[in-house]
């Protein structure tokens, strides 16, 4: 009996190693956000390099850093489906929910512009790009697979820097707007990709019914947790913390409901969950409980940043010294990550030259000037290492 309890204690002790990632990554965001305050470094740039330090120590070493590196392991292996459960509905209730619903109501075509024909005009450039220029023998499903995920575009930092040189509200709102509804566009191309690199067979009924039921239903099921969850509100008088739970445990369950129970995109399910919020419940949140909502989401959405960038840089750095083949099969390989780069690049000029002139007409209308911000503003963020980690 004390030899079985020793083997158990040994593997509690193996698995809740994984909460000591979670703390020092924290202290390296916390530690990287004080240093790097009005500076020109970016935030998530330097997390991503300290989670490649990381994970270039522990895998570097042969698992030299004892339990803290078992933690590390933990994480770098952990499901894909946990990862994006976990992160995306906090990333997208809180970027859906901040959004001033005025402001999208008059750019609301130039964002679906960008969000929709130019998810897809990037989807194959890129795709076409990657099957012509790179020498990895893919085929066009995964080649358009790779295309679709880098189309999701996350310009947390652009907008910062926007408001804090004080850029016109117009061109703050079409790039965050137009990042929010492209990260829901752009998962769905995503997610019909990676079903044809899985072998699924369609043909054009089967599409178009998958492409609806996604879509449509997940608006649906975003509408119907909306309408339920603020009904609720209504009942709840002078407790933010309940009120602020809510959101939190409606969010999740939405996400889970959708992605999980009924098959169709969780995160559009989210993102109109958080729009809904922003259109019709913000009267329901009364004097500090809103501020105090605002702070917290920021907060949630902070920490989720923060572990994901840090992942990343892990990753990166397991899949170097733990399976060097694609850098010894091709020896290239470093240049062609530059290149997928410009790649990117060029993809997203070629998106907003296409569309110039239909973004000039709508909305606000947008000269050439706002044109190359714009050009510059498609980063790639969270929701496309969330994707890039749920491949690997």
């Amino acid at each position: 009996p004390l030899r079985f309890l020793r083997e158990d204690s040994s593997s509690d002790q193996s698995s809740t190693d994984a909460v000591i990632f979670v703390g020092i990554g924290l202290v390296l965001g916390i530690g990287s956000r004080h240093l790097l305050r009005g500076t020109r470094v970016p935030y998530t740039v330097a997390l991503l390099l300290l989670g490649i330090g990381m994970g270039a120590l522990e895998f570097g070493t042969n698992h030299g850093l004892g339990r803290i590196g078992n933690g590390i392991r933990i994480w770098s292996s952990i499901d894909p489906d946990l990862l994006l459960a976990v992160f995306l509905p906090a990333l997208l209730f809180e970027s859906s929910f901040s959004m001033e619903i005025h402001q999208i109501k008059r750019c609301i075509v130039q964002m679906f512009l960008l969000a929709g024909p130019g998810v897809l005009i990037s989807t194959f450039f890129l795709g076409a790009a990657l099957k012509l220029a790179f020498p990895y023998d893919w085929n066009w499903k995964t080649s358009l697979l790779l295309g679709g995920l880098l189309s999701a575009t996350d310009p947390v930092a652009v907008v910062a820097l926007l408001k804090e040189l004080g850029a016109s509200k117009k061109l703050s709102t079409i790039i965050e707007g137009e990042s929010l509804m492209n990260d829901g566009t752009a998962i769905v191309v995503y997610q019909l990709f990676y079903r044809m690199v899985n072998g699924w067979r369609f043909n054009l009924g089967t599409l178009v019914k998958f492409l609806l039921q996604v879509s449509l239903g997940a608006v649906a099921i975003g509408l119907a947790f909306g309408i339920a969850s603020v009904l609720w509100l209504g009942f709840i008088f002078n407790d933010t913390v309940i009120e602020i739970t809510l959101t939190l445990a409606v969010s999740y369950i939405a996400f889970f409901t959708s992605q999980e129970g009924l098959d169709v995109s969780g995160v559009l399910a989210v993102m109109t969950l958080g729009m809904f919020y922003s259109a019709f419940a913000r009267t329901a949140f009364k004097g500090e409980s809103q501020q105090s909502l605002h702070h917290f989401w920021e907060m949630v959405a902070y920490i989720a940043n923060t572990l994901i960038f840090i992942l990343s840089g892990v990753v990166i750095a397991e899949s170097v010294f733990s399976s060097g083949s694609i850098f010894t099969t091709h020896e290239n390989s470093w240049g062609y990550l530059f290149l997928l780069y410009l790649f990117v690049q060029v993809s997203r000029m070629v998106v907003v030259c296409a569309l110039f002139p239909l973004l000039q007409y709508f909305g606000y209308g947008m000269d050439w000037k706002e044109a190359i911000i714009l050009v510059w503003s498609g980063l790639r963020g969270a929701v496309a290492l969330s994707l890039s980690l749920s491949v690997k």
